[in-house]
């Protein structure tokens, strides 16, 4: 009888409750025995389901990290990986969640060092917040209101994941602006200094770049560090978010931008990574690179030559070369007439030269223009002559008209406004929060109870 029972289980095992249910509704019209049989195979299946439910109870509240006093479950941890696969479009498969596991826990841990920090201090994050923080987040990527929601929902991501995510972020800005506020001021003196940098570097190269660092890890070889970075930049080859990457795993404190440094000259770098900066193709990222505290990997977002501090009030003396086109020109025409501006851009070391090429072209547009207040040039125009040195002729502006070369003889004016200053104050202020957001996590970790079990 038991091999019968035995084997009538593991039948009914594959079944589901509603298969069950019909395989038992006969249950009152058969004999003694046979009802007996039925109600110990019952008690045994239900023993036997029961034990499984309880394994996998086990397995998602098992224990993997306690912070301070705060418990983080395995459960915790894989809505975290859930969610990090998704926003950074990694494959959806066990083995990556298990590649990834030990840095998405560290990120987790992170998350609640700095809301009880932001605890501690009494700062108190509302809902309205985050769902503010949340439509700004949509708006940036160009989604409509809710659907950040949506997608997380069809992909079977935890929405509250998100929404700890950006508590913490949100909880530890108030804590860091609380820090500086009554520590960190930032004078004239150091506005004035910084717009003279500014100043001094306009005409250089700039570079808009995103970073994802991996620091050394002083207990572990200098090659697991490398080996971490590989496997991220392998990821972005196969079609990864850099930006999510950079959220998720990047060790600086431009990882809650999505790794963005902004504008930087290669000067402001290490070296290694400033060689490799100068020559990079926009849109281009690069293998993992070894400076003196880790492994980064560089994208180049973007290229431009400084500006300086943009100024009110700017009035300059022109001169210019007009290369007109026909409505009706031709491609051929049109590549013919650019060209021939470009190599009068590169010619032209003078305004006076400048002006000889215009007279040689006849061109009744080309020639000298009285002195112009840019503020009421067009933006195009605008940015270009507030820019270039004196007697440095621009690149070719193309039009709706032709292209255009334009060169500043003078100029004169332009007071620095109080709106550019606080600007600039803004700027330097960030700066110093950063550094100061580095500083209270590091202090935070060193003195938390950390037990990680994962």
């Amino acid at each position: 009888m038991y091999n019968r029972i035995v084997s009538l289980l593991l039948t009914l095992e594959m079944l589901t409750a509603k298969q069950f249910l019909i395989a038992t509704m006969g249950f009152n019209s058969i004999s003694s025995n046979k009802r007996f049989c039925l109600i110990l195979m019952a008690l045994l299946l239900s023993a036997h389901l029961g034990l499984a439910t309880s394994v996998q109870a086990q397995s998602t509240q098992r224990i993997v990290a306690i912070v301070n006093n705060e418990i983080i479950t395995q459960f915790d941890l894989d809505v975290r990986i859930k969610f990090i696969i998704f926003s950074s479009r990694l494959p959806k498969t066990k083995e990556m969640a298990r590649r990834i596991s030990r840095q998405v826990l560290s990120s987790l841990i992170n998350d609640y060092l700095k809301l009880q920090a932001a605890k501690k201090m009494r700062i108190k994050t509302t809902q309205n917040e985050i769902n503010r923080a949340i439509q700004i987040i949509e708006k940036n990527n160009r989604m409509q209101p809710g659907e950040m929601r949506k997608l997380l929902t069809q992909e079977n991501v935890d929405w509250r994941t998100f929404e700890l995510q950006i508590e913490a972020e949100l909880a530890w800005r108030g804590a860091v602006v609380r820090q500086i506020r009554s520590s960190i001021k930032i004078g004239d003196d150091a506005v004035d200094e910084a717009i003279a940098t500014i100043e001094a570097n306009k005409g250089k190269p700039e570079y808009f770049v995103a970073e994802i660092f991996i620091p050394f890890d002083p207990t572990k070889s200098i090659e697991v560090s490398r080996q971490t970075a590989l496997g991220l930049r392998s990821q972005i080859q196969n079609g990864a978010n850099f930006s999510a990457l950079a959220r998720s795993f990047s060790k600086s404190a431009s990882a809650a931008k999505g790794g963005n440094l902004g504008w930087i000259r290669s000067d402001q770098v290490d070296q290694n990574l400033s060689k490799i900066i100068v020559n990079m193709p926009k849109g281009s990222t690069t293998n993992p690179v070894q400076g003196a505290d880790g492994f980064y990997i560089l994208r180049l977002l973007n290229k431009r030559i400084a500006s300086g501090v943009a100024a009110a009030n700017v009035k300059v003396s022109l001169q210019q070369v007009f290369l007109p086109l026909r409505k009706t020109a031709s491609q051929g025409e049109i590549s013919a007439q650019e060209k021939l501006a470009g190599k009068i851009s590169v010619s032209s070391n003078s305004c006076s030269a400048l002006e000889k090429k215009g007279a040689e072209l006849g061109s009744k547009q080309s020639g000298h223009l009285d002195v112009q207040d840019t503020s009421r040039l067009p933006v195009n125009i605008r940015n270009v002559v507030q820019n270039i040195p004196l007697s440095k002729a621009s690149s070719p502006i193309r039009t709706a008209a032709g292209y255009l070369v334009l060169m500043v003889c003078e100029r004169s004016g332009g007071a620095i406004t109080e709106q550019v200053r606080s600007r600039i104050r803004n700027m330097l202020m960030n700066r110093r929060a950063a550094l100061v957001s580095r500083r209270m996590l590091r202090d935070i970790k060193r003195s938390a109870v950390l037990d990680i079990r994962g």
